[in-house]
């Protein structure tokens, strides 16, 4: 098997030599290493182009397309026949493949596989964890895998980076810009309607919070008011769909009228009435 790690890059030069490192390190060699820009202004390239006689580098010349526009370029530029996306901010363990090869070697009818992460600051420091069961490996039929992202962990039992997704997937789907803020939030809900999916619970990778991240750059009104669409487009988008089950279901539901109420009390503390008014949207879902 050939795996292929994919690095979007955008303006991430803080961070892309340290995600860079940690790609080519990996004890089990790397198939390949992609780096796909969208078209950035500060020296992530020059910093790439060090080592381009270990990776592939692509420039959209006319990007910026938006983040999840910069997943998909990237993943289209892939051959192998496991992809891994990594953010540019983010690290892999240096045995994440080596493990996540010995799972898909017992389950190669598994096409979607995960490992939990370290959460760290921008100093490297270790200050949480998205889910701990060490040494434990479990395998979820498609809706158990839903209702383990909704529920488990911090605030998921996965996140982005310590993700294996087979090309076959991405024949059938991509990540959906229409999703908004979560939308790779949404591509794990729809992967399990084409697989089991195998999780390996303990970190191998570790995901940065930090306030160069695209969240990290957003006021907590503008980003209440990004969860808010996102999660009223799952709610269109699942309802009626045999593959959600009530419970997964209402998830979104719950979510939905918890950041509206948010937005909400925002609108009335600061006497916003453009604010409530966009509160009020989509009132009557059920």
């Amino acid at each position: 098997m050939r795996f292929s790690i994919v690095i979007p890059t955008y303006n991430g030069e803080y961070f892309i030599e340290q995600t860079l490192l940690s790609a080519l390190e990996q004890h089990r060699p790397f198939d390949e290493i992609i780096v796909s820009d969208d078209n950035s202004t500060d020296k992530t390239l020059e910093i790439c182009e060090k080592y381009k006689d270990r990776i592939k580098i692509y420039k959209n010349e006319n990007g910026p397309s938006g983040f999840t526009n910069g997943w998909n370029n990237a993943v289209a530029k892939a051959t192998g026949d496991y992809i891994a996306i990594l953010h540019q901010d983010d690290l892999l363990d240096k045995s994440f493949l080596l493990e996540m090869e010995k799972v898909i070697n017992d389950n190669p009818d598994v096409l979607h596989l995960f490992s939990t992460c370290n959460y760290i600051n921008r100093k490297n420091e270790l200050i949480g964890f998205s889910y701990l069961e060490f040494n434990k490996i479990r395998r979820y039929s498609g809706l158990e895998y839903v209702k383990a992202y909704q529920k488990l962990g911090n605030p998921h039992i996965h996140r982005c980076p310590g993700v294996i997704t087979h090309r076959r997937i991405f024949e059938k789907m991509q990540y959906n810009p229409a999703a908004g803020h979560i939308a790779d939030d949404d591509f794990f809900y729809r992967v399990g309607q084409y697989t089991d999916i195998v999780g390996i619970l303990k970190p191998l990778a570790s995901y940065r919070i930090h306030n160069q991240s695209e969240t990290g750059k957003l006021s907590d009104v503008n980003l209440v008011k990004r969860l808010i669409d996102a999660y009223a487009f799952q709610i269109i988008q699942w309802k009626d769909c045999d593959f959600l089950d009530v419970e997964a279901y209402g998830f979104f539901v719950e979510k939905w009228r918890k950041y509206k109420r948010r937005y909400l009390g925002y609108g009335i503390k600061h006497v916003n009435i453009r604010v409530v008014v966009y509160a009020l949207r989509y009132r009557y879902f059920k």
